[in-house]
């Protein structure tokens, strides 16, 4: 109910704040008589949207909370925290039917238990070119006759090795 409230209180705030910027800069004031249909309807989608966004939060704890029930009493979380709820009750249902299966698989033999991660090897040193080689590749904004002569390098270089 607090958080209701609070939310209330806030969107009644801004929603107010803004009716009254706009019809203060189009020269009419919020206080007329005839604003007062205004103000209601003002009120009443702040309570609209309140008791919306309340419940989308309220549904978000108890699907992070799992084996809650709906009438057990929960701690309030304020703040921004509360918007980003952990996971929730079906995502958890699926890693323990997940991790239930690999069990099982692992058991039947047909899986193999994951095996710590090795050490990354570490990366092969490449030789140093001398400036005398040619390049085989070359920026794309280089004339055309280096491009040749890069590709040229690189049909010898494969010849050599036997790749074609």
């Amino acid at each position: 109910m607090i958080r209701f409230l609070i939310i209330f209180a806030v969107t009644l705030g801004i929603s107010l704040t803004l009716m009254a910027s706009v019809l203060s800069r189009n020269g009419y004031s919020m206080f007329a008589p005839e604003m007062q249909t205004m103000i209601a309807v003002c009120i009443a989608v702040a309570l609209y949207v309140a008791w919306r966004i309340s419940n989308v939060l309220r549904r978000r704890q108890q699907d992070a909370v799992p084996g809650s029930e709906r009438g057990s009493k929960k701690p309030v979380a304020f703040g921004l925290g509360a918007l980003a709820g952990g996971k929730s009750r079906a995502l958890l249902e699926r890693e323990a039917r997940v991790a239930a299966k690999r069990r099982r698989l692992i058991q039947e033999g047909k899986l193999q238990e994951e095996e710590p991660a090795a050490p990354e090897p570490q990366p092969v040193a490449v030789e140093p070119t001398t400036k005398s080689e040619a390049p085989t590749r070359v920026a794309s904004t280089a004339t055309m006759k280096d491009k040749m002569a890069a590709r040229a390098e690189r049909v010898r270089r494969a010849r050599e090795e036997g790749k074609i």
